[in-house]
């Protein structure tokens, strides 16, 4: 025999099941909070790689600076762990990359930038500087011909034709 349910039960039921059903679907409140948790470990990260930067590297206190390095580069990645999406993180474990010259790793997350913000132009610019380091000529000159896709500015686009000229003298000037 069934029981009768009264409006305030069937509510309560109707409540309880609705809250598994959000619990259970990563929405909008899980990305808000892997963000600002990302934002969180990116500011992290630039207190510690200033640290670095700014106290310990002028002073040529290495080990400090390389200890403050290693923690920012903890913290980089665990924001973006937290939000694959985040670019301050990406950009800024980028440019502790090409501080470290670690240039591979630096092209990865410039390239990763420009996919996240098409607009940001100094990242195309970045990665052509650490393309140049590693040698890849064609590929900087083709990161700096989508940076020129991104603007209509004339001014910017004729920085970046020089920039690209530049490549090419220096790569022409590598091969002789």
């Amino acid at each position: 025999m069934l029981k009768r349910v009264s409006c305030k039960e069937l509510l309560v039921i109707i409540a309880c099941s609705l809250s598994l059903v959000f619990l259970s679907i990563p929405g909008v409140y899980g990305q808000e909070r892997g963000l600002s948790q990302a934002k969180d470990h990116n500011q992290r990260g630039m207190e510690y790689f200033n640290k670095g930067f700014f106290d310990h590297t002028p002073k040529d206190q290495v080990d400090e600076a390389e200890r403050n390095y290693g923690l920012a580069l903890k913290e980089f990645k665990a924001a973006i762990s937290k939000d694959p999406f985040y670019p301050d993180a990406h950009r800024n474990l980028a440019r502790l990359y090409y501080l470290r010259k670690d240039f591979e790793n630096a092209a990865l997350l410039y390239k990763r930038v420009t996919e996240l913000e098409p607009g940001d132009l100094e990242s195309y610019v970045n990665l052509a500087l650490v393309l140049i380091e590693l040698k890849r000529f064609d590929e900087a000159v083709q990161a700096l011909g989508n940076a020129k896709m991104q603007t209509s500015d004339p001014k910017v686009l004729e920085k970046l034709d020089t920039y690209i000229s530049k490549v090419r003298a220096l790569q022409a000037k590598e091969v002789d």
